[in-house]
């Protein structure tokens, strides 16, 4: 595991600022936050060289046209799961992949244009993948929220 970036109260801040709206320029936040511009852009270049953020655009499946997003949780060999998550990561309708504890070895969370598009990545191109044992499908009927926002610690050096 990696071990915690150790993050100052300004560079907390930057995260939070761009958590809100990855957009927000260096100027603003410096405003925002009271220190010079400088001092946001090499914080800010900091924090994504040792990609602690990534600035990307948030997007809705639904409205590109993927009518069928789905969870999908895998029934692993044990000795397969990080070669199977690995896999899956090479799928383009697949948006995220987890290795988690509980009933499945890895979930999935992937984005299709049809119900069928998701039967067959389920039934015939999952089944050519070797160590899955078993899958099981959660089509998502609406999504209430989507959001990648996170708080951000504190930077206290306590367990808890």
């Amino acid at each position: 595991m990696r071990s915690k970036p150790h993050l100052d109260p300004v560079e907390r801040q930057i995260v939070t600022i761009l958590q809100e709206d990855g957009r927000t320029t260096t100027a603003d936040m410096a405003r925002s936050i009271g220190v010079a511009e400088p001092t946001i852009r090499r914080k800010l270049n900091r924090l994504l060289d040792e990609q602690i953020v990534k600035l990307r655009a948030i997007s809705d499946p639904v409205r590109l046209g993927f009518s069928a997003p789905a969870f999908i949780g895998l029934d692993v060999e044990r000795a397969q799961i990080e070669a199977v998550a690995e896999k899956l990561c090479s799928y383009p309708m697949v948006e995220d992949v987890v290795i988690l504890s509980g009933p499945y070895d890895i979930l999935v969370r992937a984005a299709f244009e049809s119900s069928s598009q998701l039967y067959d990545f389920v039934l015939k191109e999952l089944s050519k993948v070797e160590g899955i044992r078993d899958t099981h499908s959660f089509l998502i009927m609406r999504n209430l929220k989507h959001a990648d926002l996170r708080a951000v610690p504190n930077g206290s050096d306590e367990d808890g």
